[in-house]
């Protein structure tokens, strides 16, 4: 077996040494306190620790323990690796309803987003992670293909009420729906002057949401049109990304007339 592979085998083996290397990482530890932080027993710490010198990966500075910097190198990509296959199991099923067609999305985008998808009996919870960002946030830009979870459109209108910038791009459809359906909300949004509405005949099943500190993208069940999937994140890339790709969809949408918002 290749040795770094047999590194990586060594680790994943168990979850104390693993336990035992993130806490390393976040500084010098004691014994004990490596002993309760892991719930691993004291010969288990000491044996995990003798394999961790032994590889050059921690040195013992008095009663302490640190991490060399090849240690810290292998806590830092070892952890990245985990939080990647981490993010990947949740979207394993779902993967399919995010734009993986849309230019430059992939999962490197998203590797340490936080995963929100339906549950039993929770059918919006994707929906209502997205609506948890309006309140804290000035500006919300974004394209949405059906704007699901009409309790959250409704604090949205009252958050708009507030002063809440909003730009979005929607498909002509939604904004008749919402205007049969919740009046009063759409009223406030087509009537407001920090709301500009484009509309758009070519949107994807996606959303995309771009908030003052996070950036959310959702992918809908097509066969029963929820939200089926949202992830969310503060990376720089996936902000440039969803800039990037509200301008290109804006670009090719237009203003809606008030005599259309009457028709």
């Amino acid at each position: 077996m290749d040795s770094s592979l047999a590194d990586v085998q060594f680790l994943s083996r168990s979850a104390h040494r693993v336990a035992v290397l993130e806490e390393l990482s976040a500084g010098p530890r004691e014994r004990d306190e490596l002993r309760v932080a892991t719930g691993a027993s004291d010969p288990t710490i000491g044996r995990i620790l003798g394999d961790f010198e032994e590889r050059g990966w921690a040195v013992r500075e008095d009663r302490a323990y640190a991490l060399t910097d090849p240690g810290a190198f292998v806590a830092e990509h070892f952890s990245s690796l985990l939080g990647r296959l981490s993010t990947e199991r949740r979207l394993r099923d779902v993967w399919h309803m995010l734009p993986g067609e849309l230019d430059g999305f992939d999962l490197d985008l998203i590797a340490d987003a936080v995963v929100t998808t339906t549950e039993p009996g929770d059918p919006y919870a994707p929906a209502n992670r997205c609506a948890s960002f309006y309140p804290g946030t000035d500006r919300v830009r974004g394209l949405d293909a059906a704007l699901t979870a009409p309790h959250n459109f409704d604090t949205l209108a009252g958050l708009i009420r507030d002063g809440l910038e909003v730009e979005f791009i929607l498909p002509p459809e939604v904004s008749e729906n919402l205007m049969s359906s919740y009046p009063e909300s759409e009223r406030t949004m087509r009537e407001s002057a920090n709301v500009t509405t484009w509309w758009s005949d070519t949107l994807p099943m996606y959303r995309v949401i771009v908030f003052d500190d996070r950036v959310g993208v959702g992918g809908y069940d097509p066969g029963s049109g929820v939200l089926a999937v949202y992830v969310d994140s503060d990376a720089p890339k996936l902000r440039e990304w969803a800039i990037e790709t509200f301008e290109a969809f804006r670009r090719t949408a237009r203003r809606p007339t008030a005599e259309q918002f009457t028709q």
